[in-house]
């Protein structure tokens, strides 16, 4: 997959450009379906699929003081493009520059001139321009005068609910990773290197790898079933997403994304270990003692397993 940073880096020609155009985080799966759509007529047509993003998110951009947490990072992303097959990233720095293009500018400058598109996929929700004030019927206007194809995909409803990332954002943040992953089709992931801890895990029998993870969405604080992937290798796990209340009594402690890996006595500091929540099991509770919080990690290590148990590893 080539990646460009920006439209000014494409310098080349691509055969039959097949392009969509979207912020895509989480990659759920409406965003499938339209890159999919897009991947399947790129090769039907001996063509190119583009994906055409931003970095940083244009809300991140353009209002910095308002909370935005995203579901993958960029990299992330880059990744979850390149499993799918794309062959060509186009990730746009956003700036609040580059926020006042005019919607003319954007299409006949960006989509005609520099990506020479030849049809254009998107969500039935696109806008585009300064402000957001290019629409749908004023897209259909523009690839009808240039003679590029318009594709509007449909809302995707998975069990009578939109798939958007907003919604994706409110489950997690409620701790329901469950609802989170149907709507996007696997795993909500936290990845990142293991880092030495405190060491408490190791002297009580549970040893956690404590995986230093990039300022993305946290969910909800509290205890879950999770599958870890390290080096192609997948491991049943325990993970706690929280600030160790038995140990800590301030509760401006950072949160922390600890997690226990069955059958595993490997050191992997300063390895890159990937964690996918699978389901939650309770909140996070600060006990008297360590004895009391040692019986209640065993009895979440056996309702781990049972959640898990017909997950092959």
């Amino acid at each position: 997959m080539q990646i460009f940073h920006g439209y000014e880096e494409v310098n080349q020609a691509f055969p039959c450009p097949i392009l969509t155009i979207g912020n895509y985080d989480g990659l759920h799966l409406g965003h499938r379906q339209i890159i999919e759509s897009v991947i399947k007529r790129a090769r039907a047509q001996k063509g190119t699929s583009v994906v055409y993003t931003f970095r940083p998110h244009p809300h991140l951009a353009l209002t910095p003081d308002e909370e935005l947490q995203l579901i993958n990072t960029y990299d992330e992303k880059l990744d979850l493009l390149a499993e799918i097959g794309v062959d060509v990233v186009v990730e746009q720095p956003f700036s609040r520059k580059f926020s006042t293009i005019t919607p003319e500018k954007f299409f006949s400058d960006i989509l005609v001139k520099r990506l020479s598109a030849h049809a254009i996929y998107v969500g039935y929700d696109f806008g585009f321009g300064k402000n957001r004030s290019g629409t749908l019927d004023m897209l259909r206007g523009f690839c009808q005068a240039e003679g590029v194809e318009l594709h509007v995909a449909k809302p995707l409803k998975i069990d009578g609910e939109i798939c958007s990332s907003s919604r994706i954002r409110a489950h997690l943040k409620a701790g329901d990773v469950t609802s989170a992953n149907k709507l996007l089709g696997r795993e909500f992931f936290y990845r990142g290197v293991v880092v030495r801890g405190n060491g408490r895990g190791h002297k009580i029998g549970f040893a956690t790898a404590n995986v230093k993870t990039d300022s993305k969405l946290r969910v909800k604080e509290g205890v879950y079933a999770t599958l870890a992937k390290f080096k192609g290798e997948v491991f049943k796990s325990v993970t706690n997403v929280g600030r160790q209340p038995t140990f800590n009594k301030d509760s401006e402690v950072p949160v922390a994304v600890e997690t226990h890996l069955f059958d595993f006595e490997r050191d992997i500091y300063g390895e890159v270990l990937e964690v996918r929540m699978v389901e939650r099991l309770r909140d996070e509770i600060r006990f008297d003692g360590v004895e009391n919080l040692v019986k209640q990690i065993r009895t979440d290590v056996e309702a781990v397993r049972k959640i898990l148990e017909n997950i092959k590893c």
